[in-house]
């Protein structure tokens, strides 16, 4: 489950622009006050549910103006009486440099709890990791990292650059490579673009991005490249489905209501 939450773990520009080497649309993709609910099932058992939510005031962070963006994840039923999961990953996000200054998590899965901040110096390339107490998230240690770019993403900044990428510059079969701090190391996350088509959801027939996340084999996944992710193929670029191979069977996971998109959805009538 812990890989689920890890994919999600993973103002209107006047000027086209870019950001680690990509052009990004010229309208943003997302406004204060977004919230996408997501459920996920395990063949016809429900599993989970997650929502990802841009609050509706804009923070002041280090002097600049920040979107709070958090993203809420909890299991259910018979997964919620074995091993319950209650996560909140969060990012204060400059909403015109394009960069987190401050990422949080505090993830209760079953017995294991972890805390933690990181505050972001992008302009000295270094990030400090606040680790903080299981239990009553008192602040524990901290220990500071150099980064090899001012551009770096968290776990959750990372899915909403992504989706500001123009898409239409982008070539079937091209990787894109976002630069990511985790675990007290930088890992570039990496996905695939592998075309469009019509995906069946909640919402109606949807136009959609597909992409497949690089991932390295592991214990839950049984080969590389076995997640897959759809995006609208619209300016708003929402999630609309996750599916994974798993050694269960097939995990997956299905948009199941938006508020206050930026824009229209890609509604096939």
């Amino acid at each position: 489950m812990k890989h689920l939450l890890l994919i999600f773990f993973l103002t209107t520009l006047s000027l086209e622009m870019t950001a680690q080497g990509y052009l990004l649309a010229k309208e943003r993709p997302f406004n204060p006050g977004e919230e996408i609910e997501l459920k996920a099932t395990v063949g016809f058992i429900k599993a989970a549910e997650a929502q990802l939510k841009i609050s509706d005031i804009i923070y002041t962070m280090k002097g600049r103006p920040t979107f709070k963006i958090d993203v809420f994840a909890n299991t259910s039923g018979l997964f919620d009486f074995f091993s319950p999961v209650r996560d909140n990953w969060g990012t204060y996000f400059d909403t015109t440099r394009n960069v987190p200054h401050q990422f949080y998590r505090f993830i209760s899965e079953g017995r294991f709890r972890k805390n933690e901040i990181l505050y972001f110096d992008q302009s000295d390339k270094r990030v400090t990791v606040a680790k903080l107490e299981k239990e009553n998230r008192q602040l524990k240690e901290k220990i500071e990292h150099d980064m090899t770019t001012n551009e770096m993403q968290d776990m959750v900044s990372g899915y909403y650059y992504l989706r500001m990428i123009d898409f239409d510059k982008i070539k079937v079969g091209e990787i894109i490579t976002i630069n990511t701090f985790f675990d007290d190391k930088e890992k570039p996350f990496s996905i695939k673009f592998m075309g469009r088509e019509v995906v069946k959801t909640k919402l109606g027939k949807v136009n959609a991005l597909i992409l497949v996340p690089i991932m390295k084999k592991d214990g839950l996944f049984e080969e590389d490249n076995t997640l897959k992710v759809w995006l609208s193929d619209d300016l708003n670029k929402i999630p609309l489905k996750f599916q994974a191979k798993i050694f269960v069977g097939y995990l997956e996971v299905d948009v199941k209501s938006v508020k206050n998109l930026r824009h229209p959805l890609s509604i096939v009538q």
